[in-house]
């Protein structure tokens, strides 16, 4: 990144604070850094979040920006809202990338009761509180002046296209050279050590080379008939997962990656088609490989809590949850037991209850209406829920107007 790139963006942030007045921090994501003098936004300061390192959670946000079309709304270790824009060179190259926030997105009573410490209470009480509506329209306008900084789209979706085309000739290119040099009688497994390390090295330049010459093989010593080929592929997967694995990538995540494009397999139809979801899959296993895992999960969890919240009134499965931040049941269910220490099932129940709470105070709807309206089917189970939250019965906690003795 060139030192007037560097000053632009810094610019740009600052101008952005001005307008938006919110944190706007530019990131060089290939030297690691924040640009400029930015200090550490009065949230941060307080942040008792040990999980939470201010750089990776704006690198973090950089890189799933320029995955995700230029744009990516996240959250930050405190559950507060994260607007990044990714920046691009003309060939395609992350280069960095502007951070808006912490942001308080919806309701301020909610924000705050996620929070720990009276300073940083304090803190988000004296902010204004932004729509998902202000959110979006923050991230249109910022999205918008990043690619106003380089001149380019920073479309990942065309690049991948990009790409994907320029593997396909590589791929074409590779098959005449076996086919001329009389190779393809002999397995290559000294391209397949070669990938293996550079996946586990993370240089995914020689990965995606590698990977073309060990298609290349697959597809011409098995005279290019697709039943021969899909096991051998299948084998090629499993190798490089196993790499990413090493590198550091989340062996669950890389587990349903791996069911993903199995379930998938038998469906391709073309060669094309083949080299395209391995070349797909290779890129989501390097992407796995970074350190920002932690980040990733926090992500992950809070996005998992705000879907809890908005549909907690009705039914509601873990399929269903799991979906929405596009994850296994499985892998979903760890990393949130692991992050906040209890269960989806019983942090459901705790939003559940705590609704039913303000409603048992407020409305003289019936035991079980309120147990309806809370997204609890049989009013028995809520009673008995209830009671093992909150220490007394839904009735008993009405009548006492919301004080708890304890005897």
């Amino acid at each position: 990144m060139n030192e007037k790139l560097k000053e632009q963006m810094i610019k740009v942030s600052e101008n952005f604070h001005i307008v938006s007045e919110e944190y706007c921090t530019p990131v060089d994501y290939k030297q690691k850094k924040v640009l400029g003098d930015n200090k550490k936004c009065e949230f941060c300061e307080h942040c008792v979040e040990k999980k939470c390192d201010g750089r990776n959670v704006l690198l973090y946000g950089c890189r799933e920006a320029y995955r995700w079309n230029g744009i990516y709304i996240y959250y930050c270790p405190l559950g507060l809202t994260l607007i990044a824009s990714s920046i691009a060179d003309e060939k395609g190259e992350l280069l960095g990338g502007l951070v808006s926030g912490p942001i308080c997105m919806g309701e301020a009573e909610d924000a705050i009761d996620a929070l720990h410490g009276p300073e940083i209470r304090d803190k988000i009480a004296s902010r204004k509180a932004r729509t998902p509506q202000m959110v979006y329209s923050l991230s249109e306008l910022q999205k918008n002046a990043t690619i106003c900084l380089t001149g380019t789209t920073n479309s990942r979706i065309e690049k991948h296209f990009y790409d994907q085309a320029k593997y396909l000739s590589t791929l074409y290119t590779e098959g005449i050279r076996f086919q001329k040099e009389g190779m393809h009688s002999v397995y290559p497994i000294g391209v397949e050590r070669k990938l293996r390390d550079a996946v586990a090295n993370r240089d995914l330049e020689s990965s995606q080379a590698l990977l073309n010459r060990m298609l290349a093989y697959i597809f011409i010593s098995n005279d290019y008939d697709m039943e021969a080929i899909l096991p051998r592929v299948t084998e090629l997967v499993i190798v490089i997962s196993r790499s990413a694995a090493d590198a550091g990538a989340d062996i669950n995540e890389i587990l349903h990656l791996n069911e993903n494009f199995m379930s998938y397999i038998e469906e391709y139809k073309t060669l094309e088609e083949m080299s395209s979801s391995v070349m797909s899959l290779l890129l989501r296993f390097m992407s796995e490989t970074f350190d920002f895992a932690e980040v990733k999960h926090t992500d992950i969890v809070y996005k998992t809590i705000e879907y809890i919240k908005m549909n907690c009134f009705k039914k509601l499965t873990l399929d269903e949850i799991a979906d929405s931040v596009y994850l296994s049941k499985t892998y979903l269910s760890s990393i949130f037991k692991k992050e906040t220490g209890q269960s989806i099932t019983n942090y459901i129940n705790n939003v559940r209850i705590d609704k039913s709470k303000s409603i048992l105070l407020l409305e003289n709807s019936s035991i079980i209406d309120i147990a309806n309206a809370c997204g609890f089917e049989d009013h028995s189970y809520y009673t008995k829920v209830f009671k093992n939250i909150v220490g007394v019965p839904p009735k008993k906690f009405r009548e006492n107007r919301g004080k708890i003795r304890h005897f």
